[in-house]
């Protein structure tokens, strides 16, 4: 009975030092300072807009104090350039599926590459229009009313057709794409290069398509050979 309440005394004095001991260790921790009041930076903060956090204020757009209609092209610009890039996507998905003739394995692949290219291209343009603080509207009844593209044919597509087709098309975004980076890139110039490594990419799909008509001092290469001893008619050519 003695050696019980021994031991128990002993416990129970070994535990009232561990307790100190860890009281000493804890108050060397420095305190967090996540709560604490941050130094005045001008910034809207957690404790002048009574918000939870301690974070600066989240200012979506960095564009210029000119006005919001430089907000509005910036947001224009890339909403456009997306809804083409989506109608882009699912053209170049549908030839990939159907292309047919000499050159059918060549455009399947170099499609698929389009394909996930412009796919690329859509996610960055949409995020980027999330950056300037506004929503991006990529659902198939804005794709289809607003993009002004000429819809591809249904059913298997010939090779030639699918080179005339793309050429035209890759032609047309990047046209009105560079239409768009002079509208933005003065007030705007973070959109207005993005824009620009859109239109480079356009640009390249489009002399890859155009480069099988590319002619050379050997051979006009006007497509006859692959479109029923017809030329494949292009504009300036």
């Amino acid at each position: 009975m003695k050696q019980t309440l021994l031991l128990s005394v002993l416990l129970f004095g070994s535990a009232l030092a561990g307790g100190a001991g860890a009281q000493s260790v804890a108050s060397q921790i420095p305190a967090t300072s996540v709560n604490m009041p941050q130094p005045n930076t001008g910034q809207p903060s957690a404790q002048s807009t009574k918000t939870a956090s301690p974070l600066p204020y989240n200012v979506p757009s960095r564009l210029p104090s000119s006005g919001t209609d430089n907000l509005q092209k910036s947001v224009a610009a890339l909403q456009n350039t997306l809804t083409e890039l989506q109608a882009l996507q699912l053209q170049t998905k549908q030839a990939h599926w159907n292309v047919s003739g000499t050159l059918f394995y060549t455009l399947h692949e170099l499609l698929q590459d389009h394909y996930e290219g412009i796919s690329k291209y859509a996610d960055d343009t949409a995020e980027r229009m999330l950056s300037v603080g506004a929503s991006s509207d990529g659902r198939a009844i804005t794709i289809v009313a607003s993009s002004r593209l000429p819809e591809i044919p249904g059913g298997f597509i010939d090779d030639a057709q699918v080179i005339q087709f793309f050429i035209y098309q890759y032609e047309t975004v990047g046209q009105r794409i560079f239409q768009r980076i002079g509208d933005v890139e003065k007030a705007d110039p973070t959109t207005a290069n993005q824009l620009q490594e859109v239109e480079a990419g356009i640009e390249k799909y489009q002399w890859q398509m155009r480069a099988f008509l590319q002619n050379t001092p050997t051979d006009p290469n006007s497509g006859s050979d692959i479109n029923n001893n017809t030329p494949v008619p292009l504009r300036g050519k």
